[in-house]
């Protein structure tokens, strides 16, 4: 009895899963900041995009139409009045620009 007990408490922590992973899809703001409490990321149209993503900033992208722009509560970090640009390269990755700066930021997918 003991063992089934022990060997059944293995396989649950075995196959615990990490925020988002198995769940596929979208990824909930909740869920990224569970992975990264200091995750420097925004919501748009109910969509979660992440920056610090390194395969990224190594792309070639191109600044595309202003689709959108910072307002209060979407952002941790990205200031009120951002602008949000789409790329023509790859759907799923928005550039910010804000006081000189830009940003790019990654759409959150479950595994």
């Amino acid at each position: 009895m003991i063992s089934i007990l022990v060997t059944f408490c293995f396989l649950v922590i075995g196959c615990s899963a990490s925020p988002g992973e198995g769940e596929g899809g979208l990824l909930s703001k909740k869920q990224v900041l569970k992975e990264n409490p200091n995750a420097d990321l925004f919501v748009f149209e109910g969509k979660v995009y992440k920056n610090g993503v390194d395969w990224i900033e190594e792309q070639d992208l191109t600044k595309d139409a202003q689709i959108g722009e910072i307002k209060k509560g979407m952002a941790t970090e990205l200031p009120i009045g951002a602008k949000i640009f789409q790329t023509r390269e790859k759907k799923g990755i928005l550039i910010v620009q804000y006081r000189n700066t830009e940003k790019r930021y990654l759409l959150r997918m479950g595994e």
